[in-house]
């Protein structure tokens, strides 16, 4: 079994804070965990400030300063929304940073699900599938041209320009999330990597198959290509967990429509949590997952509110790292 574990570190509501963020990135570079992850929300609507507060730090400025605080961990995003960025300034800022950083830089990419954000940024929300897979084209383009190149697309258009320097990395990682069959579609032709939210071992298992299937088809592939999981509220308990613990917004009345793209987190027949359990519990749910084909998890330790406060997270995280990851990762 060949798996590695990256950990969220989440950048608004009371975690919102410099020294917060420095604690925890630091935090998961001394425990030894393969990247940090940060998530991605530049306008909230104020139809969802009750569920997450507005001060989201960026996602990508939130790598690049993680980046420079750091010298070995990986550096991801979960995910950007892809349809309100300009693919030629984040192709640049990405192979800047990867060249600053030694190629430490993963790029986790989707179509965004909050309507009234997704507005303000001047995106049509029934449009965000087709302008992702643009903005996917672009950036390979720009990543992975020689001498001159430009692009006569749809909703974006450029004449023949030299994009200079490249990534380090060649490919740089694009990792595109998405559950259904058109982000596992996307991921598999325009991708490196899929990463998806949570679904069960039975689903994972199905969508590798599919994408396997359809790199193959298209004479892709499967050489390069990652498969990662985003992981629910992972907890680390010394006894069994209670089968009726709700996780993520389960329990919540009156949500939005836009927050029905995120699935439930998957349970066991008897009702348990996926992720929260003993060590031993938790471990075997991972190791499910890993043989439905997950090679890399990122994990979230903050109980699914970042208002449980930061010293509950770094004691998950170290729980993790010496009581889980061993099980699965022999040293």
């Amino acid at each position: 079994m060949s798996v590695e574990f990256g950990v969220v570190v989440p950048t608004w509501g009371s975690f919102g804070d410099p020294g917060k963020i420095r604690r925890l990135i630091l935090a998961a570079e001394s425990l030894g965990y393969a990247s940090v992850w940060v998530g991605d929300h530049l306008l909230l609507p104020d139809y969802a400030v009750h569920l997450s507060p507005a001060n989201w730090y960026e996602a990508m400025s939130c790598c690049l300063v993680g980046l420079g605080w750091t010298s070995k961990i990986r550096f991801g995003t979960d995910v950007l929304v892809a349809p309100y960025r300009d693919p030629r300034l984040l192709a640049k800022m990405a192979a800047t940073a990867d060249r600053l950083s030694g190629g430490r830089l993963t790029l986790g990419l989707g179509v965004g699900f909050l309507e009234g954000e997704l507005r303000a940024l001047g995106t049509d929300p029934r449009r965000r599938g087709e302008i992702t897979d643009e903005v996917l084209v672009v950036m390979r383009r720009l990543f992975e041209s020689e001498g001159p190149v430009g692009h006569d697309g749809t909703h974006f258009r450029f004449d023949p320009v030299h994009f200079e320097p490249k990534p380090l990395q060649r490919p740089l990682p694009l990792w595109v999330g998405g559950n259904g069959l058109r982000g596992q579609r996307r991921a598999a032709l325009l991708g490196d990597g899929w990463h998806p939210l949570f679904p069960t071992p039975e689903e994972y298992a199905a969508g590798r198959e599919r994408i396997l299937g359809l790199r193959a088809e298209h004479g892709l592939g499967a050489a390069r290509f990652s498969f990662s999981y985003s992981c629910p509220e992972c907890r680390i308990l010394d006894a069994p967990a209670a089968h009726a613990q709700e996780t993520g917004y389960a329990g919540l009345e009156g949500l939005p429509a836009d927050y029905a793209y995120a699935p439930p987190p998957p349970r066991h027949p008897d009702g348990r949590p996926y992720f929260i359990g003993t060590a031993e519990q938790v471990a075997a749910d991972l190791g499910r997952l890993a043989a439905a084909g997950a090679e890399h998890f990122v994990l979230r330790f903050w109980a699914g509110d970042p208002a449980t406060g930061i010293e509950d997270s770094l004691e998950q995280m170290e729980r993790f790292a010496e009581q889980v990851r061993p099980r699965l990762i022999p040293t």
